[in-house]
This record gives C-alpha cells, sequence and structure tokens, in this order.
C-alpha cells in the first residue's frame, strides 16, 4: 500500500469527523455556546439569527407563567423555571435543525417525537451537569471515553445510565409526560417568536399524525447561507485506497481505517442477535459469495470525470434546464374541485385532495434541498478530483441490498453524479466494448426502446452530434436535451475520442456502461410463478422485439377508456348542501383522455411499485404527477383548469383497473405473502419477526411492532392540544407485517441476484462494477460477457430455488396451531420456460 495514500486516508477521515460528528463534551459540558453550535449543522449564522430572539421569549413566557396572571403554574413552567433559559433556547433550536428536514430530503418530523427529543437533550444535559459536578475527575475520564469511541447519542446515554447507577445517582428525573409538556411548551415559543415553523396534520385514522415543517422564510435563510454551512459535506467520503474487507472477522467496523470514523456493521442498523447469526453463517462459509460481491463493489477503483463536472457546474450556476437537475420552480396545486365544497374534512374526497395538495408542498420543499444536495455533490467531486483513484465503501440493508456508505456523491446517485464517474482504470474497447459503447449513447439519450442493432446505428449516426458537444459543451448545449444528459455528456467526449483515429476498438475507455432490468420487481415475481403472461411482457421469453410492460398496461387503459366514450352516463358531484357542484358526460371525460393519450409515462410509476406493494391512492399521485410534467412540457390543457383534479382521478382509476391485466402473477403472490406475513403477527411467535433465508445465504429478519398512544393535554399556540406519545409494544402488528413482507420480499431477491451476478463475474476476472439493485454496469469491453452472467445467474437463482416453498418453510413453525388452517395454498406456477431469459436480449439492456 502507498504510504502517502495511507495518511492522505486517514486525512480525509479525520477531516469528515470534523465535520459531521459533534463532540460529547463540548456539546454539553465544556463548550461555549458559540463553540459548540459553530459545529452543528447550520452554524453560528443561525446562531445569530434565533438565539437570542428564542431565548428573550422563554423568558418573557416563564415571567407570565411565573407571575400568576396565567393561573396555575403548568408542568412545563415548573420544570424550566430552574433551566437557564439560553440553554433550553440552544438545545431545543439544536433539535428543531437536526430533526425539521430543513435542508435535506427526508420525510416531515413529528411533533411528538420533536418534543421528546428536544426536552430530552436537556435534561440529559441538566443530569450531565449534575453528575461533572459531583465526581469532576470520575466525568473527566468519562468524556475521555466519549472521544475516543464516537458513540452516537443513544449509546452514550445507555453508557451514561450505567455510569449512574454506579454512582447510585437516578438518571431519569423527568417523566416521558413532563418531557412532552417542557418540549411543546418550547416549540409553541419558538413559533411565535420566529414564525419560522409551521405544524400540520397529515393521513388518517391510525395513520395521522401531526408534523413540522419549515416556514418558506426558513428554507429561504437556509438556501441563502447554505456555501456556510459546514454540515452539507458528506459524513463519509470516499477512500482512496482500498475499503477493508468484509470478511467473518470483520463483520462490525467498515470500510474504513481508522477509529475518525465511527464503526458500523455490514448490515446497517441490524440488532446483536442477528450480527451473532451472521458471524456464525460467515464462519461456517455460507455467506461467501455475498461477502465477495460486496467486497468487489467496494474495491471497484473509480475516479471524476472533470469534463463534466466543468459543463454540469456551469449549467447548474446558470439554471439551464438538465434533466433532473433540480430548479429552484415551485409547482402550484390544481384548485380543488367544486364538489369538496362543503364536505367534512374527514370525507375520503378531502383527505385524497388534501394528499395531493400536502405532495405539492413537499415536492417544493425538497426542490431546495436537491439543490444543496446537488452543490454538495459537486463540491465533493472536486475536492476528491485531485485523486487518480477513489473507493466507495458498501454496506447491506436488512433485505441483502448494497448501498454506497458515502452519501450524495457515489455510483448510484441521480444522472448528474453518475455523469462524473469514470472507472479509474480503462480498458481497449474492443470490437464488441465499440457495440455495447454505441448502444450506450442511445440508451442515454432516450433511445433505449428501439431494437438492439438500431440502438448500436443510433450511436454511430450521431457521431457528429457527440463531436460537436465535446468541442464546446458550454456552447453547445444539445446534449442537456438527452434523458440522461449528464452521462450523455461523458458519451461525447469518450464517443468523439474513439472516432478520432482509424481504430476505434484500440481506445481506451472509462465509462460504465450499464444494463438495466425491465421492471425488476415483475421480473422475479414472474420467475418465482412461472408466469408465462407476465414473462412475456418483462422479457423473460425469447424473443427478437422488446416488449413494454408500462406500454402495455397503457394500452389497456386507454382500452378501457375508449369503451368508456360511448357512455351515455351523466356524473353530477354534490356538495355537503346536496347542490349540484358539477356535472359533465363521462364520455367527454373518458374523450380528453383518449386526446390527451395514456403513455407509457403515465403508467411506468404504477406499474413499477406494484410489485412493492403500491396502493391505488399511490398509483393516484404518480398519474398526476405524471400529468403535471406533460403539461409542464407544452402539452395542451385536456379538461377545465379547475377540474383537472377529476380528470387526473378518473386517468388513475383506469391504470388501476388496467395493470392486474397485464401483471398477472405479482397479486396472487403478493397477496399470498401478505396473508402469511400476517398469520405470523397474530400468532405472536417467541421470535417476534418473519424470517427467511434468500438463494445465497443470507438471512432476512423482518418485524413490525404493534404500538400504543395515549394523548397528553397541554398547550400549543394558546390552545388546547393533545400531542399523542407512542411507544412500540413487544407485540407484532400483523397488519403492517402483511403489507411490508412482499416488498421486502422482492426486495432481497433483486439484492441476491446482484450478489450472483457480481459474484460470478469476479470469477471470471471482473473487477469494475456499477450497481444500482437493478441496473448493473461494467467496462463497455466486458459487457458482452456480463450481459450473459447476469441471466445466468438470475435462471441459477430460480431453478435450484422455489422461494415461496422456502419462504413458506421457515414461517410455518412461527404460525401457531389454530391458525395454520387458514394459510392458503402457495400460487400454483405457470408453464414460463426460465431458459428463455438466455435467449431474450432485452431481459436487462
Amino acid at each position: 500500500m502507498n504510504d502517502h495514500l495511507y495518511l492522505e486516508q486517514l486525512k480525509l477521515e479525520e477531516e469528515a469527523r470534523g465535520l459531521t460528528i459533534q463532540r460529547f463534551h463540548k456539546d454539553h459540558l465544556k463548550g461555549t455556546l458559540e463553540e459548540t453550535f459553530s459545529e452543528t449543522f447550520l452554524g453560528s449564522h443561525l446562531v445569530k439569527n434565533y438565539l437570542m430572539p428564542f431565548t428573550k421569549g422563554i423568558q418573557g413566557w416563564l415571567e407570565e407563567a411565573n407571575s400568576g396572571r396565567a393561573g396555575r403554574k403548568n408542568i412545563a413552567a415548573k420544570h424550566l423555571s430552574s433551566v437557564d433559559p439560553a440553554l433550553a433556547a440552544f438545545l431545543m433550536l439544536k433539535a428543531i435543525i437536526n430533526k425539521v428536514p430543513i435542508f435535506h430530503q427526508g420525510q416531515p418530523c413529528s411533533f411528538t417525537s420533536l418534543a421528546l427529543y428536544g426536552a430530552g437533550l436537556i435534561h440529559d444535559e441538566l443530569r450531565l451537569r449534575e453528575f461533572d459536578a459531583e465526581h469532576p475527575k470520575w466525568s473527566q475520564r468519562v468524556h475521555g471515553d466519549f472521544n475516543k469511541r464516537e458513540l452516537t447519542r443513544e449509546k452514550r446515554e445507555e453508557y451514561m445510565q450505567q455510569v449512574f447507577a454506579k454512582a447510585e445517582m437516578d438518571w431519569s428525573v423527568w417523566t416521558k409526560t413532563e418531557l412532552v409538556h417542557i418540549g411543546t411548551a418550547l416549540l409553541d415559543i419558538f413559533r411565535a417568536t420566529t414564525g419560522d415553523i409551521e405544524v400540520t396534520t397529515t393521513g388518517s385514522g391510525k395513520a395521522m399524525r401531526t408534523v413540522v415543517l419549515p416556514s418558506e422564510a426558513l428554507t429561504q435563510i437556509v438556501e441563502q447561507n447554505a456555501s456556510h454551512c459546514e454540515a452539507l459535506f458528506t459524513t463519509y467520503f470516499p477512500t482512496v485506497i482500498e475499503p477493508l474487507d468484509w470478511t467473518p472477522e470483520n463483520l462490525s467496523k467498515g470500510g474504513y481505517h481508522s477509529h475518525h470514523v465511527s464503526p458500523y456493521p455490514l448490515v446497517k442498523g441490524s440488532k446483536k442477535n442477528y450480527r451473532l447469526t451472521l458471524k456464525r453463517l460467515a464462519q461456517e462459509g455460507r455467506i461467501d459469495r455475498v461477502l465477495q460481491s460486496v467486497n468487489a463493489l467496494q474495491r471497484s477503483r473509480w475516479s471524476v470525470n472533470v469534463r463534466v463536472l466543468d459543463a454540469i457546474e456551469y449549467v447548474y450556476a446558470m439554471n439551464v434546464p438538465c434533466g433532473k437537475l433540480p430548479r429552484a420552480d415551485n409547482k402550484k396545486p390544481d384548485p380543488a374541485p367544486a364538489a369538496l365544497e362543503g364536505l367534512e374534512p374527514d370525507h375520503p374526497k378531502v383527505k385524497e385532495y388534501r394528499t395531493y395538495c400536502f405532495k405539492i408542498h413537499e415536492h417544493n420543499r425538497r426542490v431546495i434541498g436537491k439543490r444543496v444536495m446537488a452543490a454538495r455533490a459537486f463540491q465533493v467531486a472536486r475536492r476528491m478530483s485531485k485523486y487518480e483513484t477513489i473507493y466507495f465503501p458498501h454496506d447491506l440493508d436488512s433485505r441483502g441490498r448494497a448501498y454506497p456508505r458515502p452519501s450524495g456523491f457515489h455510483p448510484q446517485g441521480p444522472d448528474y453524479v453518475k455523469g462524473l464517474l469514470l472507472f479509474a482504470k480503462g480498458k481497449p474497447l474492443t470490437q464488441t466494448g465499440v457495440r455495447w459503447l454505441a448502444i450506450h449513447g442511445a440508451n442515454c439519450w432516450g433511445a433505449d426502446k428501439l431494437p438492439m442493432d438500431e440502438r448500436e446505428d443510433w450511436g454511430h449516426a450521431h457521431l457528429d452530434l457527440a463531436r460537436r458537444v465535446a468541442r464546446n459543451p458550454r456552447e453547445n448545449l444539445e446534449w442537456t436535451k438527452a434523458d440522461n444528459p449528464c452521462q450523455f455528456l461523458a458519451w461525447c467526449f469518450d464517443w468523439a475520442e474513439a472516432h478520432a483515429g482509424p481504430y476505434p476498438e484500440h481506445h481506451v475507455c472509462k465509462l460504465h456502461v450499464d444494463l438495466d432490468a425491465t421492471c425488476s420487481g415483475l421480473q422475479h415475481f414472474s420467475a418465482m410463478l412461472r408466469d408465462a403472461v407476465g414473462g412475456f411482457h418483462v422479457n423473460m421469453t425469447p424473443n427478437n422485439v422488446r416488449q413494454d410492460v408500462y406500454g402495455a398496461v397503457a394500452k389497456e387503459a386507454l382500452l378501457l377508456m375508449q369503451n368508456d366514450t360511448n357512455s351515455a352516463e351523466v356524473i353530477e358531484t354534490k356538495n355537503a348542501e346536496g347542490q349540484v357542484a358539477h356535472s359533465y358526460r363521462l364520455a367527454d371525460l373518458a374523450g380528453a383522455w383518449v386526446n390527451f393519450g395514456v403513455t407509457r409515462s403515465i403508467t411506468k410509476r404504477p406499474v413499477m411499485v406494484k410489485p412493492y406493494s403500491g396502493t391505488r391512492a399511490s398509483c393516484g399521485q404518480y398519474v398526476a404527477e405524471a400529468v403535471d410534467e406533460a403539461l409542464e412540457d407544452g402539452v395542451v390543457m385536456p379538461w377545465p383548469s379547475k377540474e383537472m383534479w377529476t380528470f387526473k382521478m378518473y386517468g388513475a382509476d383506469m391504470v388501476w383497473k388496467a395493470i392486474p391485466k397485464v401483471v398477472v402473477a405479482a397479486d396472487g403472490a403478493m397477496q399470498w405473502l401478505r396473508k402469511v406475513s400476517s398469520l405470523v403477527g397474530k400468532s405472536q411467535p417467541t421470535e417476534r419477526r418473519v424470517e427467511w433465508t434468500t438463494p445465497l445465504g443470507f438471512p432476512v429478519h423482518q418485524y413490525k411492532f404493534d404500538t400504543k398512544s395515549r394523548q397528553i393535554k397541554t398547550f400549543f399556540d394558546g390552545k388546547i392540544f393533545k400531542p399523542s406519545i407512542t411507544e412500540d409494544l413487544d407485540k407484532l402488528d400483523p397488519r403492517q407485517m402483511g403489507s411490508s413482507i412482499p416488498p421486502s420480499f422482492v426486495h432481497s431477491l433483486d439484492g441476491c441476484h446482484l450478489q450472483a451476478t457480481v459474484s460470478r463475474a469476479v470469477d471470471e476476472g471482473i473487477t469494475d462494477f456499477a450497481a444500482v439493485h437493478d441496473s448493473f454496469g461494467v467496462h463497455a469491453c466486458d459487457v458482452e460477457r456480463f450481459a450473459v452472467i447476469i441471466r445466468e445467474a438470475f435462471v441459477e437463482m430460480y431453478e435450484t430455488h422455489d422461494v415461496l416453498s422456502e419462504f413458506y418453510e421457515t414461517a410455518l413453525p412461527m404460525i401457531s396451531e389454530e391458525l395454520r388452517e387458514e394459510i392458503p395454498p402457495i400460487p400454483a406456477r405457470g408453464t414460463l420456460d426460465l431458459r428463455g431469459i438466455l435467449q431474450n436480449p432485452f431481459f436487462f439492456s
């Protein structure tokens, strides 16, 4: 190993820690407010904006509460009176910044969890200060230990509870109810003082929850100051030397080389008992191919494509439309249909429209987060561009899917990140590599529905385009019109260079050429049930004509709509007073859709999520988004703007009805998995989980626990407020078990297919891989053989394993005797010959 690079790697790991891990003793005991907050997410400028106003707000609130004018002193005031208002303001502000999705993508923050988290920080701070005062030398040793081990907050709290027990001190002095009161009061004060958080309710029934969102003013502040935020850098950088291998002896440390990076296990979020099981399997050699594949992924050698980076940064700065590169454009929701006027808030149609509006709001909020993520990716890429070779350490999720540990900048990123990455070591194209590089250009442009020979011809026919773009991509922006513009730009550079001389097959190419599955989830369901109909639509039968499952569903939906154009039905929607709010002929609505056109873009996302327990609600959301995208691209408004929501939901109904006509077996398999998993939940086995083993021996443990909720009556924004406290019970939730297992089962199988493919390829000498679950990439010269390996690995998986029967065998002992008679029979297999996959060029293409 190069000593210089090793020292450079240690330096990078130390820098990563300095950017993202807050030292515990500075945060909670020793640091001043300014020193501590300089290491948090938003830095000193947010301290200046919020700390003093928030502190004064708490002081005023306490004066009012303690004056006697506010009536009996409430629970929050009783406890906060003994806390320095500045300290309470700082810690709650830290909680808000960390938990509310201000500058990152993510789910809205639960109000109750935020109240508990912020009040918990105050509680822990007071307890630690008391310990520090009573046991200064002991405290010093504890803080030194924290520095060496870099424990998470949860682990630190567990550690300190043990220390307090040894010191015969109580750790918890505030109850959970008191914590909710304190947190609620502080959130109330923060909102009243600044106006920069919003509290709203989402969902319905058991799924209803109160969430906290950033105000528009707060997101604008963050956007304006994003360049000053230290924590915009990823927690984990790529490495400049090979990551440490995952071995039976190293399943809990990770791929990094020093103590500066917090250790992490091979399977993220795994429990101790699971990790012991995994270690035993590794020691017995039963997951060798799993480990081999993950190690191969993280040993793949990468470098930064600086020419592409220069061009992308330019179009990003100029706000040029460029594929998925984020822009600061906000969407507006459709007006509420007149039929909703006067209806109760919990009416299904009202809730559906409210969810739609909430999604629009979320999209607008995420635009800012996406811009920050893009800027961060460019910053890290620029930083890593000085190294000839970089690597991306990987780990697995609970289903066995592989993910790069660095965030934001990695091979599984969006197009504008993938286009920045080249393999570090090039290979001569060879004749087959020239063919596959030409096909790659067509795929990136959007000509990926053509037959393979025509894609190859497309690449050769557009050599002049590649040359024009490569000469000056800032002035010639033709590349930005591609489906995957940044990867297409990288192709233009390479394709032009390959043809600069007389022998393109001699050109040394570093591009990764990717092969994508045809709706991976449906391929797996069709394979396990030998479904000939579904298998035909996802290119699993011998065929030289590419089948398009999304297009097939689009045709079925269009047929349903065309049938409705002959309908004489008149639909009237009435408001709460019984008055007709709107009336229209069903034939006119169907005709508008026929004229609008049901394209594969309308049906793609609903079909893609169907194997992962997609719902009618998600189908409606995806169809609405696809219609909006078409309108943004200039398609004429097909229906009166005030009733566009009605138009979209009719289209969603037809798509939802069309899917089962094409996707035949998936429904049956999902229903069977739901039922069996639900029966395990009802049985409450000792293991408290559903478990199965993938064809490569990787163990999957899945569990969803029931919860208990109770309300606490308190005050927020001057009104009675009843936040719910939710606690996990030691009891499985049959409903959640049933809904969560089908997507997890399929994810475990596509993770297994990737592992099997990479393992086979390594055995044949292929060393560099670009992998995104159902999209596998290698050097252009390796694609011809790699395409066969992908198919052989898939066929072997399902010829040697009956995955549903194996699932049944592991689930049966966990189902109680009295419930076993409710187990439905395993769905019957069809007539699909898996060997047909080997003869279909479009299975992965």
